[in-house]
């Protein structure tokens, strides 16, 4: 079935005119946009949706390299070799002699031979730079805590969070603004690695909570037959209080 796909793509690249005029750099948004509605589907436990969003994703794969096929970069095998030999070579725990105890020394031993494989001349030279901007800080902090750049305990970031805050009030340009607040994200993604939450999926289920609470609140003044320019701030959060407690009852 999979040769069939490839088959598929390689017709509509040939036959098709939107297809045929696609190019690797144009089909980069569509790339983004499957991954983000593959995570939503994974993120509503929606099994038909992720079957579909999965074949979605499978399309974006095989129109990149069946576009690099036609240009004489590589072909599928070279693909899927490349990565055979990859996973074994980063999980000797598997495949060789080398003993881990635990998932900690998985990574670290993922991350000492992907380094190893590239040639940088800093460590933070690894960390993807087109990373979306708090999945990048996770990512920084989690090379700097392999030297043992990191606070032993938790206390430290909670107080660098207090600090980052305080900085931020006494700010007095835009420029200083904006470089607090970066302060204050980079510490809120570093919180999460230390309670094990990925600061980018919390703060996108915060999206979406704020957004269903809002919701509810303009429904709730829809049936009073009421808008937002009707009520004051204050009469907004008592609505905004209902909305919440509705939803809270409802788990």
């Amino acid at each position: 079935m999979f040769n069939e796909l490839a088959d598929i793509v390689k017709k509509l690249r040939k036959e098709c005119p939107w297809d045929k005029k696609q190019t690797e750099k144009s089909l980069v948004p569509y790339i983004i946009e499957e991954s983000y509605e593959l995570v939503d589907a994974i993120d509503n436990n929606d099994i038909e949706a992720k079957k579909d969003e999965l074949g979605d994703f499978l399309l974006q794969f095989l129109l990149q390299v069946v576009i690099a096929e036609e240009k004489g970069y590589f072909k599928m095998e070279d693909v899927l070799k490349n990565l055979y030999e990859k996973l074994i070579r980063r999980h000797p725990h598997v495949f060789g002699n080398t003993k881990v105890r635990n998932v900690d020394e998985v990574i670290i031993k993922w991350n000492d031979i992907k380094n190893s494989e590239k040639k940088t001349e800093h460590l933070m030279d690894c960390v993807n730079k087109s990373l979306p901007a708090l999945i990048y800080a996770k990512k920084v902090q989690i090379v700097a805590k392999r030297v043992g750049f990191d606070w032993e305990t938790i206390e430290g970031a909670y107080s660098k969070m207090h600090e980052e805050l305080d900085e931020l009030r006494s700010a007095d340009t835009d420029e200083n603004r904006e470089e607090e607040l970066g302060d204050i994200l980079f510490i809120a993604s570093h919180l999460g690695n230390f309670i094990g939450v990925d600061a980018e999926t919390a703060l996108k289920r915060g999206n979406d909570k704020f957004i269903k609470r809002f919701n509810l609140m303009e429904d709730m003044l829809k049936m009073e037959g009421k808008t937002f320019k009707d009520v004051t701030t204050d009469e907004m959060e008592e609505f905004w209080k209902k909305a919440k407690g509705i939803l809270k009852r409802e788990g």
